[in-house]
């Protein structure tokens, strides 16, 4: 199968994920605010399907007042990091599995 390439929001999931693995946001840190990635160029609803995916996959997860939090469980949805660490720098590559 030749290479599909990712749609935008997991371009932004992708590169957010990377920035986690690189200890820019360690567990528990908060991620950037939407306005903030807006800001950066991002339309929203790219970045909301993006925030969704990294809390459907475990990456990340709602906190008070509704920002968005890295896991600090060592794990996403049984999934454990290194395993991860490799999808994201696979889908960086621009593989797709």
């Amino acid at each position: 199968m030749g290479n599909v390439p990712l749609s935008p929001y997991r371009l932004l999931a992708d590169r957010i994920a990377a920035r986690i693995l690189a200890g820019q946001y360690p567990p528990g840190a908060r991620l950037p605010r939407p306005i903030d990635l807006e800001q950066e160029g991002h339309p929203i609803e790219t970045i909301r399907e993006a925030l969704r995916w990294l809390v459907e996959y475990g990456w990340a997860e709602i906190g008070p007042g509704g920002g968005y939090y890295v896991t600090d469980n060592g794990m996403a949805n049984g999934i454990d990091w290194d395993t991860l660490q490799a999808s994201v720098e696979a889908h960086l590559r621009g593989s797709t599995r």
